[in-house]
């Protein structure tokens, strides 16, 4: 993208309160963000509700046109930084299907890994020492079955396998973050996320300047299990957030898997659920490779819809 093309689709993707739906009839209707922006009032009213278009066609207030200055401020001066629309081939066709996809995406690192075959590989915050070691044993072994690491910046099982996949320094990783890229959350993952900039590909739906909000938190669970290719759930509590995480993910069609525990051990407890609801078990990386389905399929894209 040009300069004139990434300020307007950051400028577009950051007017308050427009929702997926309305944003992308305006592309529809407009054809890109920069025809959009460029749109009169009475233009824009036709495709959404007149606070919106009063909203877009009043151009960026004070806190938005912040929010834009140091995001592209700190495109310029970061190497390896990038950002990436909706209408981009690369851009994650799953993150259209949870309903709530950001517009665009903020990089670090190599973008050609958004055309790999995600597994995301989930589990508590504090694992068990044979826990910690078989996710970070799962995650160093996942490219030699043609699979990357997706992982989100959260410490335990998450972080073991991160460690695991950046193992080999032609080891690779996506990483999606809550917070903007030039900030690291938690702040004890500062060394794991500098290296997977250098190995891997960071990214973020959150401009820089905006704040970390619960929402966001939130968010990038949706949009782990809407990116993933398929989830693997290891060592986790009956009642671990990363056991909806993995089913959201199966309701987006995803392959869901478990590696199975020891029945007396609390945190065998996620795991075994989610196998007698469906998930399908496995005890190796082999096993994984055998069980999700497709690997050999294209990846559709939201670019072709757009396009159509």
């Amino acid at each position: 993208m040009t300069e004139e093309e990434i300020h307007a689709w950051i400028t577009f993707s950051t007017v308050p309160d427009m929702g997926l739906e309305d944003a992308v009839r305006l592309l529809g209707d407009f054809g890109s963000p920069g025809a959009v922006l460029d749109s009169s009032l009475s233009e824009l009213r036709h495709a959404v509700t007149d606070e919106l278009a009063r909203r877009i066609a009043s151009g960026p207030e004070d806190e938005q046109a912040e929010v834009i200055e140091k995001t592209e401020d700190w495109l310029r001066r970061t190497s390896g930084s990038f950002v990436i629309s909706i209408a981009d081939e690369d851009f994650p066709r799953g993150l259209f299907e949870t309903g709530c996809s950001p517009l665009v995406l903020y990089g670090l690192g190599d973008r050609k890994l958004l055309r790999r075959r995600l597994l995301a590989i989930l589990g508590t915050r504090h694992p068990s020492a044979e826990g910690e070691r078989d996710a970070y044993e799962f995650g160093a072994a996942l490219e030699k079955v043609g699979l990357t690491l997706l992982a989100s910046m959260m410490e335990g099982v998450e972080a073991a396998s991160l460690r695991g996949a950046l193992a080999d320094p032609a080891g690779a990783a996506v990483v999606l973050c809550a917070s903007p890229l030039n900030r690291v959350y938690p702040a004890s993952l500062k060394p794991i996320m500098m290296k997977t900039a250098k190995q891997g590909l960071l990214l973020s739906a959150t401009p820089i300047g905006e704040s970390l909000t619960p929402e966001r938190l939130e968010l990038r669970y949706r949009y782990l299990a809407g990116m993933a290719d398929a989830v693997l759930l290891m060592e986790a509590s009956a009642h671990s957030k990363a056991i909806p995480v993995a089913k959201t993910a199966g309701s987006y069609g995803r392959d869901t898997l478990a590696v199975p525990g020891n029945i007396h051990l609390p945190l065998s407890k996620g795991p075994n659920r989610l196998i007698r609801s469906g998930a399908r078990l496995v005890e190796s990386v082999q096993d994984i490779a055998g069980e999700i389905r497709g690997l050999s399929e294209r990846i559709p894209r939201l670019s072709d819809d757009l396009r159509s």
